[in-house]
């Protein structure tokens, strides 16, 4: 997957966010993967994507993600708070690591594991930005 980190972590909600066209047993479709922060800076996990299949062996998850997804770009996101839950996340900041880790019914557990490349300094690109706010016809 092509990974980014943010440039500006204390300003920017994404820590980091990688994306391609995945197929694997677990997830496949074009996928995007990030871990950000929110307004009280907690970490919570995104899976967006267009066309992403689940195949985590719970229906509520699996139906979930191709229903929000089908035809259309779209997030889930995930502030999982307690492991051994169907669904766990896991970012390891030291060893750029993050583990999607499934607990189907009856099967063995799945895990998925990304190591993201080591972040390096980008320069900073300038320039303006114009938008109209009001009804658009």
């Amino acid at each position: 997957m092509d990974c980014w980190w943010s440039s500006q972590e204390n300003f920017a909600p994404t820590i980091f966010w990688c994306t391609e066209t995945v197929e694997t047993e677990l997830i496949s479709g074009y996928v995007s993967l990030a871990i950000q922060n929110d307004l009280v800076h907690e970490e919570y996990f995104s899976i967006c994507g267009r066309d992403v299949i689940l195949n985590t062996g719970h229906a509520v998850h699996d139906n979930t993600v191709v229903f929000l997804t089908q035809d259309s770009y779209n997030c889930i996101d995930s502030y999982e708070r307690e492991l051994g839950n169907e669904f766990d996340w896991l970012w390891d900041k030291d060893d750029r690591s993050l583990q999607l880790i499934w607990r189907p019914i009856g099967e063995t557990h799945k895990v998925l594991t990304l190591f993201i490349e080591e972040q390096f300094d980008s320069p900073a690109v300038t320039g303006r930005v114009y938008y109209k706010t009001g009804y658009f016809e």
